[in-house]
């Protein structure tokens, strides 16, 4: 009998751990820079230096940092900076079978009931249709388990889709995300049969956006010689529709037009009232005066400076307007915040010149610089380590053997010495 038991034990820890084990998590670097460490600590040694794009299997989250494995090193990453790709379930389709066997003896002992239902409950029900929606606030799991690492966290309610169900664990599908939760915490609702899905997420998820400058120009296209719709107030609060590197199309008041990205913001501003002496503008000088602003703005690719001829002290001087702003994954802009390619994409933007969007690239545009023939100006390219020549990081020399750059989330657009802080530099580049 106790041998019997001890063997039933462990046929369910072997059944269970194998259903854990299938699960591996894929996740993709999201910001131009980040650093692999040896230990989960922003003061630990550096492994590599990451990419954007970069591709890297999840082993396990601890304290905000997942234990990743990219090539052949294993180390932790900020979790903040990774995008859980999918997971990898080799039991799915054995999962599957099953819940279909078992779907197909709850239909047969069910059918008999249904075929009773009369015409006029039928009826009642074309109307509605049931749905199952994950209660607010409930965390996705990479397994299933209470303590395992955490996929994402509902902040509205969201209609999904159960693929399987094993010991109080559904595994779901919300919107482009797949995972486990506790079957406990999806509900059964009721909806109008002619509500899309779409529009109700679209509806939960709407971004906003406030006018950070008094009468900003509303457009009916996305250029500066659009007919304007109307001006806009600071503050005035717009529905987000979309957006690319200098125009926003928004949604304000029922029309639908475009402003320059640079001028909204996340959050309402302060206002604050200040005493004016100079002389009131005409209309016409003041709608001159915002139109100049915003050509500048959104066509800085088209600006020169006014003798014709761009320096690299021009550069860095514009670039130091900077310092201090916040490091953002995949930033380029002051609105948004910068990484690392994305602020040396951005300054040199503002002079008419088009670098590559990731470090990587940046280090093929423009001549090649040897370290001893640094200039004010130059595009300095680093890795993670002597022995690398992987491209990892960007920015600008400013002369002294220091360069201005966006470093890191904790520190943003800051001045650092060109050795030191765990940049190694592989190669310059001079495009002014």
């Amino acid at each position: 009998m106790k041998k019997s038991i001890v063997i039933s034990l462990l046929t369910i820890a072997t059944l269970f751990c194998t259903a854990l084990c299938s699960f591996a998590s894929t996740g993709k670097v999201t910001t131009d820079t980040l650093r692999l460490r040896k230990e989960a600590s922003t003061d630990s040694l550096i492994l590599e230096l990451l990419s954007e794009d970069d591709k890297v299997e999840i082993l396990e989250e601890e304290n905000g940092w997942y234990k990743v494995k990219f090539e052949d090193k294993i180390g932790y990453v900020a979790a903040q900076y990774i995008d859980v790709l999918k997971e990898t379930n080799v039991n799915k389709e054995n999962l599957n079978k099953d819940n279909n066997q078992n779907s197909e003896n709850t239909t047969t002992g069910t059918s008999q009931n249904n075929e009773g239902q009369t015409n006029t409950e039928n009826n009642n029900n074309q109307s509605n249709k049931k749905v199952k929606v994950l209660v607010v606030g409930q965390k996705i799991y990479i397994t299933p388990l209470i303590n395992a690492l955490v996929i994402d966290t509902l902040e509205t309610e969201k209609q999904v889709e159960i693929v399987s169900e094993i010991n109080g664990w559904s595994y779901i599908k919300v919107g482009t995300t797949s995972g486990w939760v506790r079957t406990e915490n999806i509900q059964e609702k009721e909806i109008e049969a002619n509500t899309s899905d779409s529009e109700n997420n679209n509806t939960s998820s709407q971004k906003v956006g406030y006018i950070s400058e008094d009468s900003v120009n509303f457009r009916k296209l996305p250029n500066t010689s659009a007919d304007i719709i109307t001006k806009l107030p600071k503050n005035a609060k717009v529905k987000i529709i979309s957006q690319d590197e200098k125009w926003m199309q928004v949604e304000y008041n029922g029309d639908t037009g475009y402003v320059a990205g640079v001028y909204v913001s996340d959050k309402a501003l302060t206002t604050t009232t200040t005493s004016r002496s100079s002389a009131p503008r005409t209309a016409k000088t003041q709608a001159k005066v915002e139109t100049v602003k915003e050509e500048k703005s959104v066509s800085s690719v088209e600006e020169t400076v006014s003798d014709g001829k761009v320096t690299g002290a021009d550069v860095v001087s514009y670039a130091k307007q900077y310092l201090g702003y916040k490091y953002t994954s995949g930033g380029s802009t002051p609105s948004r915040g910068f990484d690392c390619s994305g602020f040396t994409t951005y300054v040199y933007k503002h002079f008419g010149i088009s670098l590559s969007r990731t470090s990587s690239g940046q280090a093929s545009n423009g001549v090649k610089v040897s370290r001893d023939n640094l200039a004010v100006g130059d595009i300095i390219c680093f890795s993670s380590s002597s022995a690398s020549k992987r491209i990892g990081h960007v920015g600008i020399y400013v002369g002294g053997g220091k360069f201005i750059h966006s470093a890191n989330s904790r520190q943003g657009v800051i001045i650092s010495k060109v050795s030191g802080d765990g940049y190694y530099f592989v190669t310059a580049r001079r495009v002014v």
